[in-house]
C-alpha cells in the first residue's frame, strides 16, 4: 500500500498500520533509513504520531533506532530467522492440539474463509498477509492465554519471516500462493478432526517445511564469505 498523506484520527494507529504493511509489503526495504520529518511529510502528518508510532514498531522489532536516534527498518540475519524459526516450533504446534481439541465451529468457518481469501489475493504481499492471519486465528482459537501473549510479541516478526521466505521461494518456483493454500486446507482438515497429535504434528510438518530455505541462505553466505542477512 502506498505511504499517502492521512485524515482520520487515532493518527499514531494509523501510522502505526502504514508503516507496517510498507515494511511487510517490502515497500520500505530492510536496512533502509527512514527518516521521521520524511515520513511524516509523505504521510501528511506531524513528526509525533510518527515517533510514537516508530517506538511501538521499534517493541515489534521491525525497526531499529542506531546510536544516533536515525530510525532503519530491520534487516533480519539469518541468526535472527533461526530463532523466530526456533519459537514458531515452540508456540504453534501446542496452539495447534489446542485448536483440534477446543476449536468451534465458528473458529473453522473463520479458518476457511480465510483460506478462500488467499486464494483469491491479487498479489503476494497479500498472501503473506493472510498466511500470517491464518496463523494468528490459531493462536486464538487455542484458548491459550499465554501463548497467545508471547505470540503478540513476536507477531510482526513473523510475518516479516514468512514474507521473506515467501519472496525466496515465489522467485524460484512461482507457486506460493497455491502452496499456501494446499498446506492450509491440509492444516485445517486436521484441526477439524479434533485430533491434537495429528494437528500438532501437521503444524510441525508445516514450519519444517521452510528450514530448506534457511539452509540455502546459510549456505549462500559461507561461500560468498559474507554477513548472512536475508
Amino acid at each position: 500500500m502506498p505511504l499517502s498523506p492521512l485524515s482520520r484520527p487515532n493518527l499514531a494507529h494509523i501510522v502505526r498500520t502504514r508503516l507496517s504493511e510498507a515494511i511487510l509489503s517490502g515497500e520500505l526495504e530492510p536496512g533502509q533509513h527512514v527518516p521521521e520529518p520524511e515520513l511524516a511529510s509523505r504521510l501528511g502528518v506531524s513528526r509525533a504520531p510518527v515517533r510514537e508510532a516508530l517506538l511501538e514498531l521499534e517493541r515489534h522489532g521491525l525497526v531499529t533506532f542506531d546510536s544516533r536516534g536515525r530510525t532503519h527498518v530491520v534487516q533480519l540475519t539469518l541468526e535472527d530467522m533461526e530463532e523466530i524459526y526456533s519459537l514458531r516450533l515452540a508456540l504453534e504446534p501446542l496452539a495447534a492440539g489446542l485448536t483440534a481439541e477446543r476449536g468451534t465451529t465458528q473458529d473453522f468457518e473463520t479458518l476457511a474463509a480465510n483460506i478462500a481469501a488467499t486464494e483469491q489475493a491479487t498479489s503476494l504481499a497479500e498472501v503473506t498477509r493472510l498466511d500470517a492471519a491464518f496463523h494468528d486465528l490459531i493462536m486464538r482459537a487455542s484458548g491459550h492465554r499465554r501463548a497467545a501473549h508471547f505470540w503478540e510479541g513476536l507477531r510482526y516478526q513473523v510475518e516479516a519471516w514468512l514474507g521473506l521466505m515467501q519472496r525466496r521461494h515465489q522467485a524460484v518456483f512461482q507457486s506460493t500462493q497455491a502452496e499456501t493454500v494446499k498446506a492450509h486446507k491440509r492444516l485445517l482438515k486436521v484441526l477439524r478432526s479434533g485430533d491434537a497429535a495429528a494437528a500438532e504434528e501437521e503444524m510441525k510438518k508445516h514450519i519444517v517445511s521452510w528450514r530448506r530455505w534457511l539452509a540455502l541462505e546459510a549456505d549462500a553466505a559461507a561461500r560468498s564469505d559474507r554477513k548472512p542477512t536475508l
